[in-house]
This record gives structure tokens, C-alpha cells and sequence, in this order.
């Protein structure tokens, strides 16, 4: 072989080996647990299963969506992480960072192609008792509504109220949610919280002080009606 056509091989086959990395030293779930994003590219180029769950049934998309690891996050969408896929609680990665608030991820995930229900996953946090203030400003600027009534009719205040989530309250109170909004069997929030109140609960015996600061009524009052004997009273 010429010896000009052996040094060009030869230095085909460093450039090679110059670009492929290295042999990653410690395990993909590891790697997305610590944020080492080299390490993460080293077992993504090597083929580790991105979809494997640990064992406790987390994905690695799942660790970094509760971890907030926006770059990470990307990197395994990039090499075929399913975003739908569910940990043992049956949880999906964009539920995960949205419990945990970290909405830069929920973004990442819904740009590559999860599916979000805004209302539905406001309602879902509510009864978990989440209150985060970004978490709640990304679902209502996705279309969520503080004051919509579920599948049971009960408003996302009512829930959080029948619940004892104090935060929450206060969370959708300074959102715009509606205090003398009844549900759908006519009960007014603060009737909720007063019929759930006790002295031995302190964030209950709040919430009921909360809401009268509102301007909440323990009623739903009637509707004014005309007075049709003597108009000149109308006047």
C-alpha cells in the first residue's frame, strides 16, 4: 500500500476516534441526578435506554422534569425519551415539573409534543394541595380558568378550601378566583371552610379568616327582584 494512502487511513481513523467520546463513568440516572450533562451525552451516544425506569419507576425525563434540568431534559427528548411516558404513581413527566414548579421544563416537554390540559391539570394540582406561583401563572396563561367548575362541579377554590391547602387558597384567591362562587350542589367556600373548621387546625381556622377578608358570604344571596306594586319606590 503507498505509504501516502496509509497516513491518509491513519489520520481518518484518529479524527474518528478524537470525535467519539468517551465511555461514560457513572449511569445515565445518575448523571440526570447530579446534572452532569457530559456524562448524560456520553451514555446517550453509547445507547443507554432512555426510557428504562429506575427503580422507583421514575424515566430519566421524569428526574429531570422534577429537578428542573432544562438542558438535560432536552438532550434525552432529543435521543427518544417519551414525554408521556408514566413513573409508578402514573405521573407524566410535564405533571412532575409542574408539581415541582419548574415550568422552563413543562415548556421544553410541550414543545416536544406533550399533551397539556390546562384546566384539567390546574384541577389535579389543586387537589394535591400544589400553590406554586409559577406552576399556576403557566396554566392560566395556557387557558386554565380559577373559576371553572370540575366534572363533579366543584370550583378549583372550593376543592382547595374542602382540602385545608391554605397556600393554595391564598394562591387562587390572588389569582382572581371567585369567594362567593358556589358549587355545584350550592355550597359557598366559606360555608365549605366553616363546616371544616377546628380549633385544632390552624391553617382551617385561616383559611375561614381569609376568605371573610374577601368578602366571602356563607350564603349565596337571592336575586333582587323588581318591585312592581309601587314603581315610584324604584325611582
Amino acid at each position: 500500500m503507498h505509504p501516502l494512502l496509509i497516513l491518509s487511513l491513519t489520520t481518518a481513523l484518529t479524527l474518528v476516534a478524537c470525535s467519539e467520546p468517551a465511555q461514560p463513568t457513572e449511569s445515565l440516572y445518575r448523571a440526570v441526578h447530579t446534572g452532569d450533562l457530559d456524562q448524560v451525552k456520553r451514555n446517550l451516544y453509547w445507547h443507554a435506554d432512555v426510557n428504562q425506569p429506575d427503580v422507583d419507576g421514575d424515566t430519566p425525563l421524569h428526574v429531570a422534569a422534577s429537578t428542573g434540568r432544562v438542558a438535560i431534559a432536552e438532550q434525552l427528548l432529543s435521543h427518544g425519551a417519551n414525554p408521556e411516558a408514566l413513573d409508578a404513581s402514573g405521573r407524566t413527566p410535564l405533571k412532575v415539573a409542574l408539581l415541582f414548579g419548574k415550568t422552563q421544563v413543562a415548556r421544553s416537554l410541550i414543545e416536544q409534543g406533550a399533551a397539556l390540559d390546562a384546566q384539567a391539570m390546574l384541577v389535579d394540582l389543586v387537589k394535591q394541595g400544589v400553590s406554586d406561583r409559577d406552576t399556576f401563572a403557566f396554566l392560566t396563561r395556557a387557558g386554565a380558568d380559577v373559576d371553572r367548575a370540575d366534572a363533579q362541579s366543584r370550583t378549583p377554590l372550593g376543592i382547595a378550601v374542602e382540602g385545608g391547602y391554605l397556600e393554595t387558597v391564598a394562591r387562587l384567591l390572588d389569582l382572581g378566583a371567585d369567594v362567593n362562587r358556589p358549587d355545584g350542589r350550592g355550597r359557598m367556600p366559606l360555608a365549605i371552610a366553616l363546616a371544616r373548621a377546628n380549633g385544632r387546625d390552624a391553617d382551617r381556622q385561616t383559611i375561614v379568616e381569609i376568605l371573610k377578608r374577601n368578602g366571602a358570604r356563607r350564603k349565596l344571596e337571592p336575586a333582587a327582584t323588581p318591585n312592581t306594586e309601587n314603581p315610584e319606590k324604584q325611582q
